[in-house]
This record gives structure tokens, C-alpha cells and sequence, in this order.
């Protein structure tokens, strides 16, 4: 029965874990839509160099790949206009998202893991938080309990679940702007095109290293937490500030600015960030989307603009490779 009925959500969502996420912002199903045969490479390829945003053209001599660079989503008060990204995705013959990955678990499965992650919340018995820091991060922690931001008892509990309780207090609660990916995804959903996943996996065996791995692995997550709640009032308003600065680049096409103004978060050595299944999805990106430019088609695919520019990232590979790169500057 635990197989009969596999339920295909975000792993983030089913176990409350905010770092889970694979892709920026959530586990997703890459997206196919039917063909569109009245569509030409070339409509799709103008269509895409008036978006603004950060878009770039990869073509072989078989297929045409437009890249659209995301953020998530964008600061409040960034304006970008998407009426260009409609058509292209009109007449895209494929809109993917290569960096996603489709989960499936089976109710007792997820019944069985919260469980586990409740059980793991406590440290075993003659651990504490104490026995695993260094004098000068324990100091830190106490001074945070003295504060009230952490409360009494806090030492038993297991680094990563006290580093996902620090994190969500440096929300800055603004309401975010839709960027590209949510908004082809809403796209999607509107139109009611077909889920096709690119990879697959199992929710059991995805969460089995971190169940695995021992608190002591965690720390520096938790640790990671405490300096941005040190950072008080003045640093959720220099992450804001960071926030609309990169939103403000990505919107104007300037994509070395976008990058280097990336905001500082408190799970950048949080689970799965270097894990086992991050490795392995990184790694497959750009043969994941060098595959797409063997067939006649035009596909439209939205990327992690750092996945996309960052130095030795999907851009640099693909100029490396021999293919023709055009749209945006993405290096200083």
C-alpha cells in the first residue's frame, strides 16, 4: 500500500524543512509543453532578446535553446515587464526546468520521516550543544538566550532544527515581486501543459543521508544562523538593500552586478547545500542541457542565473563545447 499511490510534492513542504528545497525555491517537475508547429526558431529567438531579463541564445546546428536566468523571486517594487516572455513561451516548442527534480514517496513514507525528524529535533541523551561548540560559539548561543531569542533549553536541541528557528527570524517580511520562474510556472499551470520529469528520485532515499549524518555535522549551519540574527535590525536591512540591488541588476540585464550582490542566507552550510544529491544535480546541468540541443526543437528552459554564469557554470561549458552563446555579458 505504501507504493500504491505515490505523492509527487516539494520534500521541503512535506517535512517543514526550509534548506530541503533543490532548486531555487522548491523541488519541481520539469515541464514539456506539446508542440507548436506554427512556431519558428527565429520568432522565439527575437521574442527573447526583448525580454529584458537576463536571456541567452544557444544554438547547434540541430536545435535552438533559450536560457532564461532566475532569481526566484525578485525585491518588491523591481519592475520587469513579462509580455515578451509570454510570446517566447507561446512559441517555444518545449519549456523545461533542467534543474528540477520530480520526488515520489508513498504516504507511509512520509508518515515514517516525520517521525524521524521529530525524534532527531532532541539531541541524544548526553549530548548538548555545549559538548559540540567551540568556548567562543557557545558564548554566542548563551548571548542569544539572554536576548530571548532563544529559549531556555535550547542547548538540546539538534543544531539544524535550531539553525531553521534562527533563519526564519532574519526574514526581512517584505512581500516579494513573481520572478521568471514562478512566473512560467503559473504560465504552465494556466495552460495546462504536461509534467515530464527530467530526473526522478525517492524521497526515502534522498532524506536517508541526512537522517545518517551525526548534530556535530550541523553546526556550522547553526552557526551560520547566529551571525545573521547578530546582525540585529541593521542587517535585515542590509540584506534587503543586497535583495533589491540584485533584483534592480537582474531586471536591467546586468548580470556580473546580479551575481555579486547575491544575499548572504542562513542556510548557505545548511543540508543539502554540498550534499550527495547536490553534487549529483549540479554535475548532470549541463549535460542535462546539452542533450536538449540534439533535437529539432526550440526549447525554452529556466536556470539558476548563478547556475548559469557563475565562472565554470552552464555558459562557460556550453562556449567551451562550441556552442554559439549570444545574450548578455556574464563576466566582468
Amino acid at each position: 500500500m505504501d507504493n500504491a499511490r505515490p505523492w509527487r510534492v516539494a520534500v521541503a513542504c512535506c517535512l517543514g524543512l526550509g534548506a530541503v528545497a533543490l532548486s531555487s525555491g522548491q523541488v519541481a517537475a520539469q515541464t514539456a509543453s506539446p508542440l507548436r508547429s506554427d512556431a519558428t526558431a527565429g520568432d522565439v529567438v527575437v521574442t527573447a532578446q526583448r525580454i529584458g531579463i537576463p536571456v541567452w541564445r544557444v544554438t547547434s546546428p540541430r536545435a535552438t535553446i533559450v536560457l532564461v536566468g532566475s532569481i526566484g523571486r525578485v525585491a518588491p517594487g523591481t519592475r520587469w515587464d513579462p509580455t515578451a516572455l509570454d510570446a517566447a513561451l507561446a512559441q517555444a516548442d518545449r519549456i523545461m526546468f533542467p534543474e528540477a527534480m520530480d520526488v515520489s514517496f508513498g504516504l507511509f513514507s512520509v508518515i515514517g520521516l516525520i517521525g524521524k525528524w521529530r525524534a532527531q529535533a532532541s539531541l541524544p541523551k548526553g549530548q548538548t550543544l555545549q559538548t559540540m561548540t567551540t568556548p567562543d560559539q557557545w558564548a554566542r548561543l548563551v548571548a542569544l538566550r539572554d536576548r530571548g531569542i532563544l529559549k531556555p533549553g535550547f542547548e538540546r536541541v539538534h543544531p539544524y532544527h535550531l539553525a531553521m528557528r534562527l533563519g526564519r527570524s532574519t526574514r526581512d517580511g517584505r512581500k516579494f515581486e513573481t520572478g521568471a520562474d514562478g512566473y512560467v510556472r503559473r504560465y504552465l499551470r494556466k495552460h495546462g501543459d504536461k509534467e515530464v520529469p527530467l530526473a526522478q528520485g525517492n524521497l526515502k532515499g534522498l532524506m536517508a543521508e541526512f537522517f545518517a549524518s551525526s548534530p556535530r555535522e550541523h553546526v556550522a549551519c547553526m552557526m551560520d544562523a547566529v551571525t545573521l540574527v547578530e546582525a540585529d535590525q541593521a542587517g535585515v536591512q542590509a540584506r534587503a538593500t543586497a535583495r533589491d540591488a540584485r533584483s534592480t541588476a537582474w531586471a536591467a540585464r546586468r548580470v556580473p552586478d546580479a551575481l555579486k550582490d547575491k544575499v548572504a542566507d542562513a542556510q548557505r552550510s545548511c543540508w543539502p547545500r554540498g550534499s550527495r544529491m547536490e553534487r549529483m544535480r549540479d554535475a548532470s546541468l549541463s549535460p542535462a542541457i546539452r542533450s536538449l540541443l540534439t533535437g529539432p526543437q526550440v526549447t525554452l528552459a529556466v536556470v539558476s542565473l548563478d547556475s548559469l554564469a557563475k565562472p565554470g557554470g552552464v555558459l562557460d561549458d556550453l562556449v567551451a563545447e562550441g556552442f554559439d552563446v549570444r545574450g548578455p555579458r556574464w563576466k566582468r
